[in-house]
């Protein structure tokens, strides 16, 4: 019970939150793919079109509701599965620290 209750808390402060790309962080986005290179892992990524868009978005300064308004605007997605897919994506930014969260 507890688990779900902080999990519902923890999307509610994300939607309103900005993300900030770190500096350990290089990307090159050719067409419509992004390739994020974490120069101190030495680790690559590879981005579809969405995720790149997404990716441009966060380097705009955008919140998380932002970030989900223009995806499900731009691509014709359901709000739900744009929330879902950006939250996905995000938390893997977060996660290899090529992003941080900014109150």
């Amino acid at each position: 019970m507890w688990y779900r209750r902080r999990a519902r808390e923890s999307a509610a402060m994300t939607r309103t939150s900005r993300f900030v790309r770190t500096p350990r962080v290089r990307a090159t986005t050719e067409r419509e793919e992004t390739v994020l290179l974490d120069v101190e892992r030495g680790r690559y990524y590879a981005l579809n079109e969405v995720g790149s868009r997404i990716w441009a978005l966060v380097c705009e300064g955008a919140a998380f509701g932002e970030i989900v308004d223009r995806v499900c605007e731009e691509y014709d997605v359901a709000r739900e599965r744009g929330e879902r897919d950006a939250d996905l994506l995000i938390r893997q930014l977060l996660s290899a620290s090529l992003v941080r969260c900014e109150p």
